[in-house]
């Protein structure tokens, strides 16, 4: 399912469980059709999306009462397809288009290709650095030590790629938690390591090097998580807007064709069960443009 597509779905998804709450948490089989005709509803999808209901009590009713043959079986398998169905919303709701992945790629090529000026240092020179910080707070070592990490932060941020976050901002956001922690010298809070510096042989320096290494990798990995949480959490935001900007334009087409005009705002929240004020806040979300509610009556 692709990016449009996948947001489409939650979308009727997210407006059948609003429908499903004005309606005492019941749906017909008809009305997860009707939510889902343009999406190419077959016998899998509204299995999954009637588990998916089910597991969140909402009872989908056949044309001639409860669905029991669907209930029945998916009193065996609703929470398999639940977990199903919520793993493709959290890996696939996401607004970063396959073109902007594309896009992606030419990013780091360049990228890349823009740190080729940057010269490259052994370990054994990167250990030296640190004694030269330590010794004279020398900032031409600070500056170099941390432009040695920028190569290796491409490679760092690989597991969190095409998971809602762009490369670039992926690696923006890799290099200044680097910056927070080579640059302000935290690995100094560390007098085991201070010492080393101080008084150690070459392979005490590298194995602290090492050591700091890790935690600048550790530290990226926090933000990155957190950055692509944050993300996760803007996008299912926006489904539950999305969502309630659409259910209020169903209605407001089904009231449309039943009355033969636009239905008034108060007329639409009468029919709806909910208030004015949702009704008015779906139109402002939509940056109005719900045109079969007659907002000016």
């Amino acid at each position: 399912m692709d990016n449009n597509n996948q947001a489409a779905f939650m979308g009727a998804l997210n407006s059948l469980k609003e429908y499903a709450k004005v309606n005492g948490n019941i749906v017909t089989k008809q009305d997860v059709e009707s939510y889902f005709k343009d999406l190419g509803l077959d016998d899998s999808k509204y299995q999954m999306i009637t588990g998916y209901l089910l597991a969140n009590d909402i009872t989908v009713k056949g044309e001639n009462g409860v669905d029991n043959e669907f209930l029945n079986m998916l009193e065996k398998s609703a929470v398999k397809q639940t977990e199903e169905l919520e793993e493709e919303v959290a890996e696939e709701t996401v607004f970063v288009t396959d073109e902007d992945y594309e896009k992606d790629e030419k990013y780091i090529q360049m990228y890349m290709e823009d740190l080729k000026d940057v010269e490259e240092l052994s370990d054994t020179g990167r250990a030296f650095l640190l004694m030269n910080i330590v010794e004279d707070n020398d900032k031409e070592s600070l500056s170099l030590l941390s432009q040695s990490f920028l190569k290796k932060i491409v490679g760092w941020i690989e597991p969190f790629r095409r998971k809602g976050v762009l490369a670039s901002d992926l690696i923006q956001e890799a290099n200044l938690a680097m910056m927070a922690y080579i640059g302000e010298k935290h690995f100094l809070n560390n007098y085991e390591w201070k010492d080393k510096i101080k008084e150690g042989n070459t392979q005490d320096l590298i194995n602290v090097l090492e050591e700091i290494e890790k935690e600048v990798k550790s530290e990226i990995e926090g933000s990155l998580r957190m950055m692509i949480d944050e993300q996760n959490m803007s996008n299912k935001a926006a489904a539950k807007v999305l969502g309630k900007v659409n259910l209020v334009n169903d209605w407001a087409k089904r009231l449309k064709e039943e009355l033969e005009r636009k239905p008034t705002v108060d007329e639409l929240a009468e029919k709806m069960g909910i208030s004015k004020e949702n009704v008015m806040e779906a139109i402002r979300l939509s940056a109005e443009n719900i045109e079969d509610i007659d907002i000016r009556a």
